[in-house]
């Protein structure tokens, strides 16, 4: 009885020791964990202090600057001079907007000092175009086209009579002078909504310009593209008029920095137009050197009509979009926008397919339904058709992939995502075949994934 007792007293010891050491490891491991909190929220708090500090130095050495062109603009002579401080006021303009998008909401004390540094750029740009007037016009500018085009003053009424050109003056915030636009020109939504309600006056369509219209709205300055024909004869049937006519470069991705400053320049508007200019270039460079990252390239051939069948080829702003986001085009040997045979993409061999869909006018299963006609079964042995890798760019994506502009970086962002998904912590199965805004929010994929000016320009370019 006695022993039964001990035993039961014994085993009664044990488990108060277990849970004793129990509780004690509870506590340990809460502890433990605890600390560990703590220390991540001391190392957050060093990181964000150590970008704060090194936010304070750029924002201090953008004052210095500033305050150096300051001292500089009451000096300034002539043309070139001024280029000279649009140029860096144009760069210092984007930087800050870096430096914002970096310290948000962080400190207030810094976002501040941003916010005051900010708005003496907007006034030294403020300045710089006032000083425009005196020091640009009468101006002489080669366009896209080669030509030499004699400006006599600020322009204030301008006719666009491309869709490409529309989006230029919109990302340099000068809407308010157009005061006409081709018929396909829908972007930004105020364009379109102008047109419907007949404040902006329709010239007729990109291909087929009504010299009449353009005329009777007596404008100082219409902007074209160099590649269009009717373009460049107009410059000829306005001259008559004493009505210039810029037109500007679109043949390659690079056209579209050139395309902003010579629109800056004949506009008057060159903080604007350098500002824009150093977003493009910087999500241009981004681009190529997300590139670098991967392990292969994809070879695909881009279809931008499918009966008959065109193909995006080399010495274009597509061509050269597709080789940013590392992927190599099959037809890049070919010039322009050449027709091609079904039977060349069993010779050619890409490994994925993008096409345009004419807002709806044509589907995935339209190009594939036209190599199957045409090829039978063979049209399986297409790398793409067999793994069924065909994307079809619809809405403001195809706009941007067709239309050089800056929303060309909308394009080039979204055959990022599309192609390397892994450089965005998205999977392959993520990537939707039909491509567009609804289907695939660029925006939302790349925040935090990019830098902030980037972010930026492709949600100026979704949103209008």
């Amino acid at each position: 009885m006695v022993q039964r007792m001990l035993y039961v007293m014994l085993g009664s010891i044990v488990i108060l020791m277990i849970l004793g050491f129990a509780l004690l490891y509870a506590s340990v491991s809460g502890l433990r964990g605890e600390i560990e909190g703590h220390s991540r929220a001391l190392e957050e708090l060093r990181v964000r202090f150590e970008g704060q500090r090194e936010a304070l130095r750029d924002v201090e050495e953008l004052k210095s600057r500033l305050d150096r062109i300051e001292k500089s603009l009451g000096n300034v002579a002539s043309a070139e001079e001024l280029k000279s401080i649009a140029r860096e006021v144009g760069e210092l303009s984007a930087m800050i907007g870096i430096l914002e998008s970096r310290i948000k909401g962080s400190n207030e004390t810094l976002t501040a000092f941003i916010a005051n540094v900010s708005a003496s750029i907007s006034e030294i740009s403020r300045r710089v175009n006032e000083l425009s007037e005196r020091l640009l016009f009468p101006a002489v500018i080669v366009d896209g086209a080669g030509d030499r085009v004699v400006i006599l003053s600020r322009p204030s009424k301008v006719v666009s009579l491309a869709p490409s050109a529309t989006e230029t003056l919109y990302f340099m915030g000068a809407l308010n002078l157009i005061v006409g636009v081709d018929d396909f020109s829908d972007f930004p939504r105020v364009v379109k909504e102008g047109r419907d309600r007949g404040e902006i006056a329709s010239i007729g369509g990109f291909w087929t310009p009504s010299v009449e219209k353009i005329v009777g709205l007596k404008p100082d300055l219409v902007v074209g593209v160099a590649s269009v024909p009717s373009h460049r004869a107009l410059k000829a049937q306005l001259s008559a008029y004493g009505i210039p006519v810029l037109l500007l470069p679109n043949s390659r991705a690079s056209d579209v920095v050139e395309s902003l400053l010579i629109a800056g320049r004949a506009l008057g508007r060159l903080p604007e137009a350098y500002r824009i200019a150093y977003q493009v270039e910087l999500a241009f460079k981004y681009a190529a050197l997300l590139s670098t990252k991967l392990e292969s390239k994809v070879s695909v051939s881009a279809v931008v009509w499918v009966k008959p069948l065109f193909v995006v080829g080399g010495g274009t702003w597509q061509h050269d979009i597709l080789e940013y986001a590392g992927l190599i085009n099959v037809y890049g040997d070919m010039k322009l926008w050449p027709s091609v045979s079904p039977e060349t993409l069993l010779e050619r061999v890409p490994e994925a397919i993008i096409m345009t869909t004419g807002h709806g006018m044509v589907s995935r299963e339209d190009l594939v339904n036209q190599l199957v006609g045409v090829l039978g079964d063979s049209a399986y042995k297409i790398p793409a058709l067999r793994d069924g890798r065909i994307y079809g760019l619809s809405g403001a994506y195809e706009d941007a992939f067709n239309r050089p502009s800056p929303r060309t970086i909308i394009a080039l962002y979204v055959l990022l995502v599309v192609f390397h998904p892994q450089l965005f912590d998205l999977k392959p199965g993520d990537i939707p075949y039909d491509v567009s805004p609804e289907t695939l929010d660029v925006a939302v994929i790349l925040r935090d994934k990019v830098p902030g000016q980037i972010l930026e320009l492709i949600e100026l370019g979704l949103r209008g």
